[in-house]
């Protein structure tokens, strides 16, 4: 004996099947990169403003008994103490290569600015290619930050 089917019922049931479908799709969505992190966005800006005070404050030094690292060596210390609190954060959230890497880069580039300064107070010329290196370096970290923020 052969059933006959309603054509409501049927409906109903192939809806039912969408709706579930539509359902299941928009839970599984994939993520490939960390979330928006409001701290990071906020220790690099601030690491960015400090790196900024130190070269300006360079400049104004420059051929001057207060140029020498010794006088500077404080910078140098706390700058370290940021970028492994932001690096160490980066490393924690799950997903965040790209921020930790960078964060590394920042890290191995104060290297470089504090082995310069040791050897020799640096002038204007010198100065400036850095800034343009560590902003590079600022900047591409709060790029990728605002884009999460973004969702992008």
């Amino acid at each position: 004996m052969t059933s006959i089917r309603h054509p409501s019922t049927c409906r109903a049931r192939i809806a039912a099947v969408f709706v579930a479908a539509g359902m299941a799709l928009s839970g599984c969505s994939i993520q490939l990169i960390s979330k928006y992190d409001e701290a990071t966005d906020k220790a690099v800006t601030a690491l960015q403003k400090k790196t900024e005070a130190h070269l300006v404050a360079l400049e104004a030094v420059q051929g001057l008994p207060d140029c020498k690292y010794e006088k500077h060596k404080q910078f140098y210390e706390e700058a370290k103490v940021d970028i492994s609190a932001i690096t160490v954060r980066a490393a924690a959230i799950p997903k965040n290569e790209i921020t930790t890497q960078q964060a590394g880069l920042l890290a191995g580039s104060l290297g470089s600015l504090e082995k310069l300064h040791r050897m020799a107070c640096l002038s204007g010329e010198q100065i400036a290619p850095l800034r343009t290196q560590f902003n590079s370096s600022f900047t591409a970290i709060l790029k990728l930050e605002l884009a999460k923020r973004r969702g992008e």
